[in-house]
């Protein structure tokens, strides 16, 4: 080749560097401008300022990625996934890239094409913490908490400082009703990071699983204390969960209940109806109970779920005051209902029983001191608090 020949071509060459320096540095100037657009939330200019990037080097995955996350503000999620995938295949190794499609998808209801999208991410970058981390999420989300404990144990060995990851493996846990197991992982999230609300919420949650009220009740108190934009409703949250369902009273003069539950000790059984006058009779009675929370139906509606005593002490009383009558001479009261009926949208029970006549017809009976007890629970399966599962007319309110 002669040197003239040679020349030329180192010419023709440093030419088309000059151009492709002079296309980087407009790429670059309008992704500039592009950023601008975003932060002024212009999101349609900063498109079209993207696509001039673009247009002067094809080869710029910030460009698209950053459009990608433009499109989402625009509420185009489809254009979004495009550009995210026009991105990696100039570059499979965004790991990040691959969750942000991922959750794109996510927000589809595209679980087929989000799970791919995560998996994706964690091939692309097999140390990346935040890949198995979203994931793990992504599947406890979807009732898979088994699957999420395995990428939530990938993340922690990846990242062992990581509090986040110890959240997610209480939260598995959680899900999986492994609430000592959690309540580990928990509190070590805790103590990596201040303030953690959605940390000390879950915790609650252990807490409230082992039956362990007390604790529980502290996760409210240090949500309320928190000083953090979630904190407040978690607290509210929590709060209701530990919240049982309670009997709060005798539903105010109901038409379906037919007992005086005011009438004292040693009161003829004719004055609750003049028919149980006559030896041997007996008759169906009913009181209307009101609950606090919408309860579950069938198991309202379950006779065994109920019990009817005679008061022994404490709240409700002592049936007939405590004074001793021959057995002969106490009205026959069936322990358990005959029947239970519900009305979910006032929240009240109507139990009907039978009350007995005994041979020679004068039987008395103490109706104030007939404690009526549910034992079974609300629409959550959520069982009765203790200290409100019960009621008769001494005391007036549940106890």
């Amino acid at each position: 080749m002669s040197t003239d020949s040679v020349s030329s071509a180192e010419k023709m060459f440093s030419s088309l560097l000059t151009v492709q320096d002079m296309k980087s540095s407009i790429a670059n100037a309008t992704l500039s401008v592009a950023l601008g657009y975003v932060q002024q939330q212009k999101y349609s200019q900063a498109i079209a300022a993207f696509k001039q990037t673009i247009a002067y080097d094809f080869t710029n995955t910030t460009a698209y990625n950053y459009m990608a996350n433009t499109y989402l503000q625009l509420n185009q999620p489809n254009e979004a996934i495009k550009a995210y995938k026009m991105s990696l295949q100039l570059d499979s190794t965004q790991a990040d890239t691959y969750v942000s499609l991922a959750n794109v998808y996510v927000s589809q209801n595209n679980n087929i094409e989000a799970e791919k999208a995560y998996k994706s991410a964690e091939n692309a970058d097999p140390t990346d913490s935040s890949a198995p981390y979203t994931y793990g999420l992504f599947l406890v989300n979807n009732n898979r908490p088994s699957d999420a404990l395995v990428e939530f144990k990938k993340a922690a060995k990846l990242s062992p400082n990581d509090a986040n990851v110890y959240y997610g493996l209480g939260l598995a846990y959680n899900k999986l009703g492994n609430y000592d197991n959690a309540v580990t992982q928990l509190n070590k999230a805790i103590s990596m990071k201040k303030n953690f609300d959605q940390a000390v919420y879950q915790l609650g949650e252990s807490y409230i699983g082992l039956g362990k009220t007390d604790d529980a009740n502290k996760q409210v108190t240090a949500l309320k204390n928190m000083n953090t934009s979630n904190a407040a409703s978690l607290a509210t949250d929590l709060a209701q969960e530990l919240k049982q369902p309670k009997i709060t009273g005798f539903a105010a003069n109901g038409t379906s209940s037919s007992l005086l539950v005011q009438l004292s000790a040693n009161s003829p059984l004719f004055m609750l109806n003049v028919s149980l006058a006559k030896p041997d009779t007996s008759k169906d009675f009913s009181v209307k109970i009101q609950f606090d929370s919408e309860m579950d139906t069938s198991s309202v509606m379950n006779i065994a779920n109920w019990s009817i005593n005679k008061a022994s002490g404490g709240l409700g009383g002592i049936y007939n005051n405590g004074v001793y009558l021959p057995n002969n001479k106490d009205a026959g009261v069936m322990p358990i209902p005959k029947s239970v009926m519900y009305d979910s949208t006032k929240m009240q029970a109507t139990v009907t029983f039978s009350i007995s006549q005994n041979a020679n017809g004068n039987a008395t009976i103490d109706p104030s001191h007939l404690v009526f007890k549910f034992m079974g629970t609300d629409v959550n399966g959520k069982k009765m608090d203790p200290t409100a599962d019960q009621i008769d007319g001494f005391a007036g309110s549940a106890f």
